[in-house]
């Protein structure tokens, strides 16, 4: 294909509603958007959208490709991940790098940088993780913000392994707020996990089903309640990701009113599949292991409610995939030895736009803003990613709303989402330009997707 096309005939979909408008693409970039009718559109690479809906390429602010866990456990890698995301309609996602014991945070961030740059298929930014306050770590965090990576994740959670305390905290938030960076927290109390973890065990309730049980709701509430309150202190922007409970909105909701910078991250696992999960065999648990665990029905309700509320800022996948196989084997020493993660960086768009917009729960607009524009716009993207605008990078994707009986996941592998007939379907996607996927499948010898770096304004 030339470097230069039109998109003529589709219905520009927006966050601000749906136009109908001819898309060129000059190069990697969307250079024109025409109001039909337009007499120029006789190009030969032109692509005739009639019937179809242009959508800005997904943006998925939250996966964790090749992740290393421990002995040699690492979930399936950059380009088994990005590859998932391109056919899901996802063109950027941002992944994390996590330091090794005593290894500086740009080290860290170069270190990941290099082996995504190899692998991954869609553009890419990075998070960085920070488990460690000592004051060369907080010293580091500067360089790690100029090198375009302004969101630094920390945890509550992961007692003897990730977790900080209170007053470590609001350390690094201190630091943060005067670099003008932001800190993602994943919010679980690691006390209250390790004690409930403790007592499971010492009953003999080892299997993977048992899993959620060590994860109380609670655990969620509370951390949210530190993290909130520790922000309203230092003036740290602050997101809370991978939400799970209705208890932890709430709380989000409230700290909004009072002026704390707060925002709600969740994933479609916590608005469309419910802890029933693992009560249908010892495979459907391993599947549903992940932290935060699965939760009620009537949580994911009240998420749902507060997506189409607009309390939730966007949707990401927390994207963390290990073979069932890998789960299984390790699921015989216990449920605090299975893998963390489940796959859904392919299946979001589908899954919301099924469950969301097909449902009732939201508008087209609100589904393209969910995982598309906010993710792009408050994750430091703005004026790049997430729109079909000029001047955007031509990240695109032609989706057809009318099609039927879709099969998730595109690997064919076993997952939370597969068994069900989805619709819509993804045609096409474009990204900066370059047609990565062709008639639903990847297109072939496609160059690799580059990094990008963020900047909050």
């Amino acid at each position: 294909m030339s470097t230069e096309f039109w998109i003529r005939n589709a219905t520009v979909m927006t966050g601000d509603g749906p136009r109908e408008a001819d898309v060129r693409v000059a190069g990697e970039t969307i250079a024109e958007i025409a109001t039909r009718p337009n007499f120029k559109l006789v190009g030969p690479d032109d692509v005739d959208g009639a019937g179809l809906w242009l959508l800005p390429g997904g943006v998925d602010a939250h996966t964790h490709f090749g992740m290393p866990l421990r002995d040699g456990i690492v979930s399936r890698g950059w380009r088994e991940g990005s590859e998932a995301a391109l056919l899901g309609g996802t063109t950027t996602v941002i992944g994390f790098a996590r330091p090794d014991k005593g290894e500086p945070l740009p080290w860290a961030v170069a270190r990941v940088r290099d082996i995504a740059q190899d692998d991954c298929l869609c553009d890419f930014g990075l998070h960085v993780t920070i488990s460690e306050i000592t004051p060369e770590r907080l010293t580091e965090l500067a360089d790690v913000v100029a090198t375009g990576v302004p969101t630094i994740k920390a945890f509550l959670a992961y007692k003897g392994r990730l977790m900080l305390a209170p007053d470590e905290m609001k350390l690094l938030m201190k630091q943060l707020c005067e670099l003008g960076a932001h800190l993602l927290v994943h919010a679980e109390d690691g006390e209250m996990n390790a004690d409930a973890q403790t007592q499971l065990m010492l009953k003999g309730r080892t299997a993977p089903a048992w899993h959620a049980a060590a994860h109380q709701p609670d655990s969620e509430i509370e951390a949210v309640r530190t993290a909130m309150l520790l922000a309203e202190e230092t003036g740290c922007p602050l997101t809370i990701v991978h939400l799970s409970t209705a208890g932890g909105l709430e709380l989000i909701k409230g700290a909004r009113a009072v002026g704390v910078d707060i925002r709600a991250e969740t994933c479609p696992q916590y608005l469309f599949r419910t802890d029933e999960q693992y009560n249908t065999g010892d495979d459907a648990a391993l599947l549903g292991v992940m932290s935060p665990p699965l939760r009620t029905s009537l949580d994911a309700a009240y998420l749902r409610q507060g997506l189409a509320d607009g309390e939730i800022s966007w949707i990401a996948t927390d994207h963390c995939e290990f073979p069932l196989a890998l789960k299984q084997a390790q699921a015989e020493n216990g449920f605090p030895a299975i893998p963390n993660g489940t796959a859904g960086v392919g299946e979001r768009l589908l899954v919301t736009y099924t469950l969301g917009v097909r449902d009732g729960l939201l508008e087209p607009e609100d589904w393209v803003r969910l995982c598309c524009e906010k993710p792009a716009d408050l994750m430091g993207l703005a004026g790049r990613k997430g729109r079909v605008a000029e001047g955007y990078d031509a990240d695109l994707v032609l989706f057809d709303p009318d099609a039927e009986g879709t099969t998730l996941p595109f690997n064919g592998k076993l997952s939370l989402w597969s068994g069900d007939q989805w619709r819509g379907e993804i045609q096409s996607v474009w990204r900066r330009g370059e047609k990565v996927v062709v008639d639903g499948k990847l297109a072939a010898d496609q160059s690799p997707g580059v990094f990008v770096p963020r900047r909050f304004s």
